[in-house]
């Protein structure tokens, strides 16, 4: 702003120049160029000397002739007073303009961004404190180094001076593994700064975004493309980079995890720096790094191919344990996606099937029960998300979700009377607060499932959605979980009893004869198989996998907590060494929690060296990240590199 005054000044000077002459020409021949060489000020100029105080008298004027003075050459050009007009309209205007920005646009206080060998280097001096968490506050660290790159150059500058170093700097998304997977002691490149959307190709319908991008973010993105992801899990908070890095999966027997929606990416690594990766530009390392799990580079970019957006039906209900034995196989094949919630110690069964509205069966399921028309939904959501605001409210809807909810908030009552239970208004609220009343109890944990289940058979119904909002589930509160991968078989040759329901009939057996505490639900999901070598279902497009979660919900106080831990431990050692060994299932990544003894570890890398080309992968370790720059405590244990 001052530079800008003092141009309008010296500017608005030059030009009105000879217009100031003009004007003052008169004054200067009559007044000034006839002042009097007597004046005191004149004597001193040519040297006189002056009279004293005491004796001076006024200076007096004597007039002079008055000098001849052609006025015809003050005369102003039409051109130059234009421009003088221009400069004093324009030049106020401006310099009022940018005064009255600058008080209502404020700059904002940014600190200088220093380039990343120095904040290395200052980090190097200073050290973190920050803890970071992940979702569920199972797992921690406090990093010493901690670094937040805008670009991919950045990534590329840190890996190199962490690599010169030779010090850890793992890559962490959202933090909402549940086991940690990208949490570190040592350092932690963070991409949440690297959020962009870089391009969408409405004709190719492909999204190319920076690794550090949301899903919920893609997906609102791709909405004015009519454009959407293929698969959604069930939630959208993952960062692009981690959701593709642990192969998450939503559900559907002929939809594959999101890894194999990756066309192409960009890998930055420590020893060869960035790297583009397709399945025409080293198709070998682009299978390996879809699921890579931060170990062979830091994802910067992803190119994901997309699906035209379309609206799902979703039909929801309940169904006994025989009936999903009876018409699993048709359901499988039928409906394009599938998911049950199987509810221990109940013959309970809740089955959620979406097929999109202009498919048969969509329209076959909205003709037999057309979803209500306020709100689009017949029943109540199958995420789990229905609500209410108070058990007072008197409108239709309303009333429906107090129905639905009265057998939790009935048996909450009879363990603890009070509004409490009134002031909740989800089922998951509900069913969390029951649970950590006495998680551990058998007998309680058995009334707070069937109070469940009765809550689902309530909530039976029908509703209409886009895919993003539709493909999503209510998780609950903070929770221990371990989900399982298993083959199943080629979908078209299915028939009969099938390993999945075999798995969880073994499954549900194994909860009885063991008395475990099982909270409530039992998650089943499918996918087809996918072409990255470390996805846990990797394998053809024709043959069907099953994910199966098992958990249990962590309540506030400490001491429970630790008592709940110590109990899922047991509970999932059941389940990894009596169920999946037998049904050849392997772990979600994401899922898998390093055993604390020696002994297990070393059971566990066995089992995983079984599955896995682990020698491959190590052998591109040692080129793409020769100081081993990329691991932390979890890598090292999984996958350890060789001396």
């Amino acid at each position: 702003v001052h530079g800008l005054l003092l141009m309008w000044r010296l500017a608005l000077h030059n030009a009105l120049q000879p217009l100031a002459h003009a004007k003052a020409s008169e004054f200067i021949s009559t007044r000034l160029l006839n002042k009097s060489l007597s004046c005191q000020g004149w004597r001193k100029f040519a040297g006189e000397a002056a009279p004293s105080p005491k004796t001076a008298t006024p200076p007096r004027f004597e007039p002079l002739e008055d000098v001849p003075l052609d006025l015809n050459q003050f005369q102003v050009s039409p051109t130059r007073r234009r421009i003088a007009t221009f400069f004093r309209i324009f030049l106020p205007v401006s310099a009022t303009s940018c005064l009255v920005y600058a008080f209502t646009h404020p700059d904002e206080e940014q600190g200088l961004r220093m380039p990343p060998e120095l904040q290395y280097l200052a980090a190097q001096q200073a050290e973190n404190e920050n803890v970071m968490t992940n979702w569920s506050a199972t797992h921690e660290a406090r990093p010493k180094r901690f670094f937040q790159p805008e670009n991919e150059g950045e990534v590329e500058a840190f890996l190199r001076q962490a690599s010169k170093a030779k010090q850890q700097l793992r890559v962490m998304g959202s933090a909402l593994s549940p086991n940690g997977l990208g949490l570190s002691h040592e350092g932690t490149l963070s991409m949440a700064l690297m959020d962009r959307i870089l391009k969408v190709d409405p004709e190719k319908k492909q999204v190319t975004v920076q690794a550090g991008c949301r899903v919920q973010q893609v997906a609102d993105a791709l909405k004015p493309y009519g454009l959407t992801l293929q698969n959604y899990a069930s939630i959208r908070e993952q960062q692009i980079g981690g959701f593709i890095q642990v192969g998450a999966h939503g559900t559907g027997a002929r939809i594959p995890p999101v890894d194999d929606q990756v066309v192409s990416m960009r890998l930055v690594t420590p020893g060869v720096g960035a790297l583009t990766l397709s399945k025409a530009q080293e198709p070998e390392l682009f299978n390996l790094a879809k699921v890579g799990l931060g170990a062979l580079g830091v994802v910067s970019q992803a190119t994901l191919q997309c699906v035209p957006r379309h609206k799902l039906v979703e039909n929801s209900f309940t169904t006994s344990i025989a009936e999903v034995k009876k018409n699993h196989v048709t359901w499988l094949r039928e409906h394009k996606h599938l998911r049950y919630m199987w509810i221990p110690y109940t013959d309970t069964v809740v089955v959620v099937q979406c097929n999109p509205e202009a498919s048969t069966q969509g329209a076959r399921v909205l003709a037999q029960a057309p979803p209500a028309p306020s709100g689009g939904t017949g029943g109540a959501t199958a995420s789990g998300t229905g609500t209410t605001a108070a058990t007072t409210s008197t409108t239709p809807e309303d009333t429906q979700l107090q129905h639905r909810l009265q057998p939790l908030r009935r048996l909450y009552q009879s363990k603890q009377p009070g509004p409490e239970a009134d002031e909740m208004t989800t089922a998951m609220q509900l069913r969390d607060a029951l649970l950590a009343m006495d998680p551990l109890n058998k007998g309680w944990v058995v009334e707070v499932n069937k109070a469940e289940a009765e809550y689902w058979k309530r909530s039976g119904g029908v509703r209409v959605g886009w895919s993003d909002e539709i493909l999503g589930f209510d998780c609950g509160g903070q929770q221990w979980v371990l989900e399982t991968a298993l083959p199943v078989g080629k979908l078209d040759s299915l028939k009969g009893s099938t390993k999945d329901i075999e798995y969880m009939e073994a499954l549900l057996k194994e909860i009885k004869s063991n008395k475990v505490a099982a909270h409530s639900p039992i998650e089943q999901r499918w996918t087809c198989g996918s072409s990255s070598t470390l996805s846990p279902v990797a394998g053809a497009a024709d043959e069907v996998f099953s994910w199966v979660g098992i958990i249990m919900y962590l309540p506030d106080d400490p001491a429970t907590r630790e008592r709940v831990t110590e109990a899922f431990r047991a509970y999932a050692h059941i389940v990894e060494e009596r169920l999946m060994p037998r049904f050849n299932a392997t772990w979600h990544w994401a899922k898998l929690e390093v055993p604390q003894s020696e002994a297990e570890r070393k059971k566990l890398q066995a089992r995983i060296s079984k599955r896995y080309p682990v020698d491959k992968i190590g052998a591109y370790r040692e080129v793409l990240d020769p100081q081993n720059v990329l691991a932390n405590d979890w890598v090292n244990a999984v996958l350890p590199q060789s001396s």
